[in-house]
């Protein structure tokens, strides 16, 4: 009996996905943020070879997609990427890739675009599984739009 109720329960766990309790992003996120205003001027989407290109990642490991950047880069920095890849170890990789990519805007939008340094330092960057989300925007509400995607 004791046996068969450690089969059920592992069963269990693994149907509800018992890997930390965190619900990955998927592409569809993306919508979600950007229908919430938090970004400033057009969005534009951004093909995933392109994306792979920008972040300096492998595109062999990205699964999915969804990449949204400003279309007048000249004042804003704003951009909301999630990323779906095919394990944990592409999604670390990624995930440094992001922080790179936020390090490196900081550099080069300060001599043209002092206004979007504050969102780019504000920039919220999550890893759940094998997924990564990257978003700049509204520095007050991202933050917590974000954390309300999956409860």
């Amino acid at each position: 009996m004791r046996r068969m109720t450690l089969c059920l329960l592992c069963a269990l766990a693994l149907l509800t996905g018992c890997g930390g309790g965190e619900t990955p992003y998927g592409a569809e996120d993306a919508q979600v943020l950007l229908d919430e205003g938090l970004f400033e001027g057009d969005m534009a989407p951004v093909e995933q070879r392109l994306v792979a290109v920008i972040y300096g990642i492998d595109e062999d490991a990205i699964r999915e997609c969804a990449c949204y950047m400003a279309a007048n880069t000249a004042s804003s920095a704003d951009e909301v990427t999630i990323l779906v890849l095919t394990d944990e170890k592409a999604a670390q990789a990624a995930e440094e890739a992001c922080r790179k990519r936020v390090e490196n805007q900081i550099r080069d939008v300060a001599s043209y675009a002092p206004g979007a340094v504050p969102r780019l330092e504000a920039a919220v960057i999550r890893r759940s599984g094998s997924t990564v989300l990257l978003a700049v925007g509204d520095p007050e509400a991202l933050p917590e739009a974000v954390d309300a995607l999956h409860k």
